[in-house]
Parts: C-alpha cells; sequence; structure tokens
C-alpha cells in the first residue's frame, strides 16, 4: 500500500473569512409525499427554512422532486437531487445512494448500480453512499467494486431511531481498504412531520463555500471543505509536524477549537487517541496524534454526548514545523 493516501481533501478552516468564504447550514437527505415521506415538498422546505437552514435537499426516492416545484426565500439554496436504490449483484441489501445536483430522472432500480454512479456524474451531480451501518453495507462486498463515489453518510437521524445511526467504522473501513480519504455527511432522512419530534433538525453539514448556490455547495461538499454535525461546532483544526529530520518516527501535533466538549477522538488509519480533562470541559485542545499516522479525523464529542465529525486529513503531505 502507498503512504500516501489518494483523494483530495480541502482543509474548510483553512479558507479565510477574508476571502469571502462562508459557512452554510443544511441537510442533504429528507423525504416527502412524493416518496413515503409525510410532509408535503412545501412544508418540509418550510420547516428547514424555519429552523435556520441555509440549504436543503429533497431527495425522495427514485425520482426527482424538482426545486421549480416548491418555493424557497431568495437567500435558501435548494440542491436537486433524489434517493436511488440500483439492485446489488455482489450479495447485500439494496443500494442507496444519496445522489445531489441531479437534472434529470433516472431508471435506477433497472440499471447497475455502476451504470447509476457514472449517469449522476455525467450528469454534473454527485454520489453519497447513504447510512451504511443501516443497510448492513460489507464495505468490501458491496461498495469496493464500485467506483466514481463523492464520499459517505457518517450519521443519519432516522437510522439512530432504528438503532443504526452512525456509520464511521464503515467510513474506516472503507478508507483503510483504498487507502483513500473520503468526506462524509450527516443527515436527517427526515420522513415524519416536525410535529412528531422525531427525525428531523438532528443532524447537518456545514459547509465552507464564497456563494450560495447548489453547485459551489456540491463542490465544497465533495472537496471535503465541510464538516458533519448533531451539535457542537468545529472551529478551527491545525496540524503541526514536530519530529526532527532523521526522526525514525513522524509525528504530528493537533489543535482543536471547538465548542464545549468533554473528549475529542483523533482516529487514524491505524488506532488512535482520545484527549479529554477528565471531568472538566473544555474548547481547545493540543495533542499529539499516534505516531506514523497515515491520516486522521476528529470526534468532537459535546458537553450532552452529541457530536460532530470532522473530514479526514492527509498527514504524510505535513511538513516539519
Amino acid at each position: 500500500m502507498s503512504n500516501h493516501p489518494t483523494g483530495s481533501i480541502t482543509n474548510p478552516f483553512a479558507l479565510p473569512d477574508a476571502e469571502g468564504y462562508t459557512w452554510l447550514k443544511g441537510n442533504l437527505h429528507s423525504h416527502t409525499t412524493n416518496s413515503d415521506g409525510k410532509a408535503a415538498p412545501q412544508d418540509r422546505l418550510d420547516g428547514y427554512v424555519n429552523q435556520g437552514y441555509d440549504y436543503l435537499c429533497l431527495s425522495d426516492h427514485h425520482n426527482i422532486t424538482f426545486i421549480n416545484t416548491v418555493k424557497a426565500p431568495d437567500d435558501f439554496v435548494l440542491i436537486q437531487g433524489a434517493e436511488l436504490h440500483p439492485d446489488n449483484p455482489f450479495g447485500g441489501q439494496k443500494h442507496h445512494f444519496v445522489c445531489l445536483n441531479l437534472s434529470k430522472d433516472m431508471d435506477a432500480q433497472h440499471m447497475p448500480p455502476q451504470h447509476v454512479i457514472d449517469e449522476v456524474n455525467r450528469q454534473g451531480g454527485a454520489v453519497f453512499l447513504a447510512h451504511p451501518h443501516w443497510s448492513s453495507v460489507n464495505i468490501h462486498r458491496d461498495t469496493a467494486p464500485l467506483t466514481g463515489f463523492a464520499g459517505i453518510e457518517v450519521f443519519n437521524t432516522t437510522c439512530r431511531v432504528a438503532g443504526r445511526g452512525e456509520s464511521s467504522v464503515q467510513w474506516d473501513d472503507w478508507m483503510e481498504l483504498e487507502n483513500r480519504l473520503y468526506p462524509a455527511l450527516a443527515d436527517d432522512d427526515s420522513h415524519a412531520i416536525e410535529a412528531d419530534r422525531r427525525d428531523t433538525y438532528q443532524g447537518w453539514t456545514w459547509v465552507r463555500v464564497k456563494e450560495r448556490s447548489a453547485d459551489a455547495i456540491v463542490e465544497a461538499l465533495v472537496a471535503g471543505a465541510s464538516y458533519a454535525s448533531t451539535g457542537p461546532e468545529i472551529r478551527d483544526i491545525q496540524l503541526r509536524r514536530t519530529d526532527e529530520e532523521g526522526a525514525e518516527r513522524t509525528q504530528v501535533e493537533a489543535t482543536v477549537s471547538c465548542s464545549s466538549a468533554q473528549r475529542i477522538a483523533a482516529v487514524c488509519d491505524s488506532h488512535g487517541t482520545e484527549y479529554h480533562q477528565h471531568s472538566e470541559l473544555f474548547e481547545t485542545a493540543t495533542f499529539a496524534l499516534r505516531p506514523n499516522a497515515r491520516w486522521v479525523r476528529f470526534e468532537i464529542v459535546g458537553a450532552t454526548g452529541l457530536k460532530a465529525w470532522s473530514n479526514p486529513f492527509d498527514l504524510t503531505c505535513l511538513e516539519r514545523a
């Protein structure tokens, strides 16, 4: 295996306000009465607008809910897409793909999964692997034979209600298997109406962009200029290589700034480490990562147990301080 992971990830915390970058909060997985959701498309949209979100994808099953059929405020971004379900020829359950920036429908249920991914990419869209833990996805069996994915859904609210909401192990397995870095999303996969308080407004993805447009948001998501959350904020991540010239082991020190946290896990390609201050909450942490790690991602556990996930960072390209 090469020492250098493939897949380019943009550090969103290195994109400065002075150059016009800003954070937008959104949900990329939701359902309406156009598939199996209980809320009408306009009601689903209005709910996320009223909760202060900046963007939304009405990702109904099988077919696009076209954005010209609903009305959003001028500064709110609608991303046109769908959740598509080609059969799985590799032995696992039917595939679940969150497909963003689609321009036209396709008969995905009668297409091989690779053809579906290729067609989404041909349309200028992006395919994220949806809730693999809930779907009992075996990455080696079901996902590795396919190419062209943009990333993975690491958290899904409606799957959490069903006991399998987090897919961080599948994320790590995929990156280790392919030695490739993939960005991640946190989504609601909302089906219920807001009044049920079941699967709305509990998982979101912050994206760092210069403009409020579907193209800019999807481009940033694919590049990894984002982070996923169920509550905590990640304000900054800095990495410094601290080993001396000629040292046998590479050593990297991380500084993470965030909202009030009880602990931070630094998950590396092999093992990892955890930072905490015992029973004390903190907002800044500086600590050493596991020596010789090739990549790292961070999980912030907030004061009430809610989590945020950074995208992975390539440590092989860091120069010594």
